[in-house]
C-alpha cells in the first residue's frame, strides 16, 4: 500500500515531460518522428581537448518515443517490436531492448547512443560532484532502490534531480546504454564474458599481435576489445530502480535486454549535421519548425556553425544550415 501511495505523489508531481516542449516557445512541438529528439537535445560546450561540445536528450527514451520507431519503415526492416513490459504508460522510459537495437532507434533519430564519459560530464560538470544535484546521496532525488518504488515512473518525473537546466533522471529510472566498452575488464583472466577469452584467443592467433603479449594470455586491453567488436560488454549507467543509487555503472554484454535497461540519445553538433543528411534540404512544416527552434537555442547556432565548416554534406544541405543559422 505504502509503494502504491509513494507511486502515486510522484507521478502527480511529474513534468509530463513526455508530452510538453521545454523550450521558450508559445506552441508546444511533438516529440515524434525521425526529428524526435531535436526538441530535447541539450548542449554541453566542452572544451576541444576533451572531447569538444555534445548534445544530450533531456529524457530517457520513452515507451512511446520507441512505439513510433517500432511502427515505422524503418522499425520494421530491423525488426523492431515493442517488447512485454509489466506496465505499457507510455510516458515510462523504454526498456527490454539490446544494444542492437538500442543503436537501430538513436539512428532512426539522427543521433546516437551516448558515451560513459559524456553522462560523467553532465553529472560532474564542476569537476567535484559525485551526482547531477551535489556530492551526497539523496533517496528523494531519483528512482533507486533507495526510494522504494521498485519499478519505473515517468520520464521527467524528479525536477530536484536534474542539474541546472539539465536531463532529468541521469541517475535512476533505468540504465541506460552507452557506446563505452570498460578496457579494464578485459585485462583479467577471471572476466565473466565469454567474449573477452574469444577476443583473446583471436588476438594470440594473430602473429602481428601476439607478439605484444606482455605474459601468455595478456595482452593490450585495446587488441583484445577490437578484437571483440560488437561483441564486447558495453558500461551501462545510472543505476535504475532496483539498483542503489551508488552503484552507477554495470556491465552489460550487448544481448542484454531486461526491463531495467534503457537508452538516452547523444550527439555532437557535426553529427547532427551529418545525420540529417540530404533530409535537411526539404524540410517543412512541424519537421521545419523543429530545426528552426533547435538551431534558435542559445549556443546552438554558434556550435552548428562551427562544426559546419567540416560536415560531409551536399553544397544544398550546407546552404539549408546556413540559412537556419544566420
Amino acid at each position: 500500500m505504502a509503494i502504491a501511495v509513494l507511486r502515486a505523489f510522484v507521478v502527480v508531481c511529474a513534468c509530463v515531460a513526455a508530452s510538453c516542449d521545454h523550450g521558450d516557445a508559445p506552441d508546444p512541438l511533438p516529440r515524434t518522428g525521425p526529428l524526435g529528439s531535436l526538441r530535447d537535445l541539450v548542449l554541453y560546450m566542452r572544451a576541444d581537448a576533451a572531447g569538444g561540445p555534445f548534445f544530450l536528450d533531456l529524457f530517457e527514451v520513452t515507451r512511446a518515443d520507441f512505439a513510433g520507431f517500432a511502427a515505422s519503415k524503418e522499425g520494421i526492416a530491423c525488426g523492431a517490436s515493442m517488447p512485454r513490459l509489466r506496465d505499457e504508460q507510455q510516458d515510462l522510459p523504454m526498456a527490454g531492448v539490446d544494444l542492437r537495437m538500442a543503436r537501430a532507434f538513436a539512428a532512426w533519430r539522427r543521433c546516437r547512443l551516448m558515451r560513459a564519459e559524456e553522462w560523467a560530464f553532465v553529472c560532474t560538470t564542476d569537476g567535484r560532484d559525485a551526482f547531477p544535484w551535489g556530492s551526497r546521496q539523496d533517496p528523494s532525488r531519483a528512482n533507486t532502490s533507495d526510494l522504494g518504488a521498485f519499478s519505473p515512473l515517468p520520464v521527467g518525473t524528479f525536477e530536484s534531480g536534474r542539474p541546472q537546466s539539465g536531463p532529468y533522471d541521469l541517475i535512476g529510472n533505468v540504465a541506460e546504454w552507452t557506446e563505452t566498452v570498460p578496457v579494464a575488464w578485459f585485462g583479467s583472466e577471471r572476466d565473466p564474458l565469454p567474449a573477452a577469452a574469444f577476443a583473446r584467443a583471436q588476438v594470440a592467433d594473430t602473429p602481428g599481435l601476439a607478439i605484444w603479449s606482455a605474459a601468455p594470455g595478456v595482452f593490450p586491453p585495446l587488441f583484445v576489445v577490437e578484437a571483440a567488436g560488437d561483441a564486447a560488454p558495453r558500461e551501462a549507467v545510472g543505476s535504475d530502480f532496483a539498483g542503489p543509487m551508488a552503484e552507477t555503472r554495470e556491465l552489460r554484454a550487448p544481448s542484454d535486454s531486461g526491463d531495467r535497461i534503457g537508452l538516452r540519445l547523444a550527439a555532437t553538433p557535426r553529427e547532427v549535421i551529418e545525420g540529417l543528411g540530404e533530409d535537411v534540404v526539404a524540410l517543412a512544416g512541424v519537421d521545419a519548425k523543429l530545426l528552426a527552434r533547435f538551431c534558435g537555442k542559445q549556443g546552438h547556432a554558434d556550435a552548428l556553425r562551427s562544426a559546419l565548416e567540416n560536415a560531409r554534406i551536399s553544397a544544398q544541405a550546407r546552404a539549408r544550415w546556413l540559412k537556419e543559422l544566420r
